[in-house]
C-alpha cells in the first residue's frame, strides 16, 4: 500500500520558524471586549482535548480564541477559569504560560467510556459550563516489535487491537535523521488513516526517507521514526461557545530504526 506524507520539514535551528508563527500576545478574556469590557462567550472558539498517550493518565487540554486563522488566543484573567472534572473529583485548570497561546491544562486518571467535563466559569460573562469528552478504549500496537530496523524498500505492517471501532484511527510519524555531515533533519507528517477500520495499515519506509531527506546535501545514515496511532472520539462543546472542536484521543507509539542499504 502506498504511503501517503503529509508534513513538514526542518533541519536543526530553521525549527524555530515554526515556533515564532503566530507570535502576538494573546488577549484578554475580561477586558478585551467592548468598551474595555470582557469578550462575550459567544464569540469564543474552544479547543478542547482529553488525551491519554499512556495507560494511566489523561491530560485535558484547553485553548480559547477568536477562531480566525493565525488570529488570537485568549488569556483568562478578570476571575475568568476553566474546571474539569471526572466521576466527581474536580481540579482548576493550570495556565501552561505560553506567551502566545496558552493552553489550560489538568491531569487526571485514564478513565475510558467516562465524561470529562469542562466548565468555562467567568465572573462578568455567560458560563458555559458543560462541554464534555470521553476517551476510547484502551489499545496495544501488536506490530511491529518496538525499534524493529528497517531500510529502503521496507513496508511495514502497523497492527494494532482492539480495532478502536467506532473511534476513527489515524497515523502519524516523526522522523529524527542523523545525515554524514553530523547534523540531525527532523521531519514529521500524517500517514493513511484506518478508513476500513480493521486495525493494521501498511507504512511504506521510502516517502519518509524521501521527504527527510528533501533538499539535503548529505547523505542519512541512521533514522529513528516514531509512528503513532490515535484512536479518537468526538466530544460536544457547550452551545455559550461561537464554535469549537472536542475531541477524546487515545494514542500510542511504535518506533522503528532505519538504516540505508
Amino acid at each position: 500500500m502506498q504511503t501517503n506524507i503529509r508534513g513538514a520539514r526542518w533541519l536543526g535551528l530553521a525549527a524555530l520558524t515554526l515556533l515564532v508563527q503566530g507570535c502576538g500576545d494573546p488577549k484578554s478574556s475580561s477586558t478585551s471586549g467592548p468598551a474595555g469590557g470582557p469578550v462575550a462567550t459567544n464569540r469564543m472558539t474552544i479547543a478542547l482535548t482529553v488525551e491519554a498517550k499512556d495507560p494511566d493518565v489523561a491530560v485535558v487540554r484547553a485553548n480559547l480564541n477568536d477562531g480566525k486563522l493565525a488570529g488570537d488566543s485568549y488569556r483568562l484573567d478578570g476571575g475568568d477559569f476553566f474546571r474539569a472534572c471526572i466521576s466527581g473529583v474536580c481540579r482548576t485548570m493550570a495556565d501552561n504560560d505560553s506567551i502566545t497561546s496558552p493552553d489550560y491544562i489538568a491531569r487526571f486518571d485514564y478513565q475510558p467510556g467516562v465524561d470529562y467535563v469542562v466548565s468555562f466559569n467567568r465572573q462578568a460573562a455567560q458560563n458555559a459550563p458543560d462541554s464534555r469528552v470521553r476517551l476510547p478504549q484502551p489499545f496495544t500496537i501488536v506490530t511491529p516489535a518496538n525499534h524493529q530496523q528497517v531500510t529502503d524498500g521496507d513496508a511495514v505492517m502497523v497492527s494494532w487491537s482492539p480495532t478502536g471501532a467506532p473511534a476513527s484511527v489515524t497515523l502519524g510519524y516523526k522522523a529524527d535523521c542523523t545525515f554524514l555531515s553530523g547534523t540531525h533533519g527532523y521531519s514529521s507528517g500524517n500517514l493513511n488513516p484506518d478508513t476500513n477500520a480493521d486495525g493494521r495499515e501498511a507504512v511504506g519506509v521510502d516517502p519518509i526517507i524521501d521527504f527527510a531527506k528533501s533538499g539535503a546535501t548529505s547523505t542519512i545514515t541512521r533514522c529513528s521514526i516514531d509512528v503513532t496511532v490515535s484512536h479518537a472520539l468526538q466530544g460536544q462543546i457547550d452551545p455559550a461557545f461561537h464554535n469549537g472542536t472536542a475531541l477524546g484521543i487515545v494514542s500510542r507509539v511504535v518506533n522503528l530504526v532505519y538504516v540505508p542499504r
